[in-house]
């Protein structure tokens, strides 16, 4: 009896042990869960702060939150380096960023035959500054269609890269409103002219926002080699009259002026359309008084008329009739009274009888 009671306590509290060891795994797979689901909502909270920024000082602000992300992304990207990037398995984006602080030039890589970010895609002319990164890699993080800047100005199509580093557009005066361009800056691309950011013309800083997902490589480094494509131009806008130079001539705003004269040379164009517009009414304007060649021509025309050799040839004519020979013939009777004035010599015999 006492064996069997033994045997009874024995397999009950194996029961106990087994039961209790299943509650702790469950337990723990519990905890583990609500781990995972606290770290998501984390990750979807930062994110949503981060969309909910409207300056750079409110970024300046989480700033440690994304070094702490980028300390993490470092430990995982360790291989990554200036040399080694472009042929990391581990990197599977479709772009890689190089941002040339000598020629002021970004560049856009993407894959080539054998996954090496070694094929050009595009060249942007930009405008960085004294805080611009001199080397090193980064990843772009967050992103906004407008955000302020330093300075009581804003940015259009910002992407960060990292802190307040940032691409974006050259600065607008008023947030929200694409035709207020600081336009003395937007003629400063392909100089150093930021703080730090890097600027683009509108139609680039929209194509990195669109196109550049987040993990997107940027690298920096100095050249005064542009790159493959060598260094982008930039219209100068300055000079432009209003509403033209407080827009950036790519931006695909509907409402932006230039869209209207981007046919063909938009620097040009609404420079020259006084002459255009003055030559339909006076069509004899300064571009004809320098026609007057042609009268030219016609002055010689006249060097033509004055060639009237022809009446000379009739006045050739006339001194056919001057030569009246006829009237030369009438000198020749005369000539012949002469011969009778010989009968004159009577006066001399007279006066021979005379003596």
């Amino acid at each position: 009896m006492i064996n069997k009671k033994l045997k009874i306590f024995v397999i009950i509290s194996l029961i106990i042990a087994i039961v209790e060891v299943l509650m702790i795994i469950h337990i723990k797979k519990e905890t583990k869960q609500v781990a995972s689901e606290k770290t998501d909502e984390n990750d979807k909270s930062l994110e949503e702060v981060f969309q909910e920024i409207t300056n750079i000082e409110e970024l300046e602000e989480l700033e440690e939150l994304v070094e702490i992300e980028e300390k993490q992304d470092d430990k995982k990207d360790d291989k990554i380096n200036n040399n080694n990037a472009k042929q990391s398995t581990n990197y599977t984006k479709k772009y890689y960023i190089k941002v040339n602080n000598g020629a002021q030039v970004v560049n856009i890589y993407t894959k080539d035959e054998n996954g090496n970010y070694t094929k050009p895609v595009k060249a942007m002319i930009c405008s960085t500054g004294d805080d611009t990164p001199q080397s090193g890699t980064y990843k772009i993080a967050y992103r906004w269609e407008w955000l302020g800047l330093f300075g009581n100005v804003a940015g259009h199509w910002v992407t960060q890269i990292v802190g307040n580093i940032l691409f974006h557009s050259v600065p607008y005066v008023t947030k929200y409103d694409p035709g207020s361009l600081e336009y003395w800056e937007y003629d400063k691309l392909g100089t150093k002219a930021s703080m730090g950011c890097v600027r683009l013309k509108v139609e680039d800083a929209k194509w990195i926002y669109d196109n550049c997902a987040s993990g997107t490589i940027v690298e920096f480094y100095s050249d005064s080699n542009p790159g493959p494509f060598g260094k982008p131009t930039s219209m100068k806008i300055s000079d432009a009259e209003e509403p033209f130079r407080n827009w950036d001539p790519t931006d695909p705003n509907p409402a932006n002026p230039w869209k209207n004269i981007n046919t063909s040379e938009p620097q040009e164009e609404p420079i020259t359309p006084e002459s255009p517009t003055d030559n339909p009414n006076n069509p004899e304007e300064p571009e004809v008084p320098e026609v007057p060649t042609e009268p030219d021509n016609p002055t010689e025309e006249p060097e033509v008329p004055e060639v009237p050799t022809e009446p000379d040839n009739p006045t050739e004519e006339p001194e056919e009739p001057e030569v009246p020979n006829e009237q030369e013939n009438p000198e020749e009777p005369i000539e012949n009274p002469e011969e009778p004035t010989t009968p004159t010599d009577p006066e001399a015999p007279e006066v021979i009888s005379a003596e």
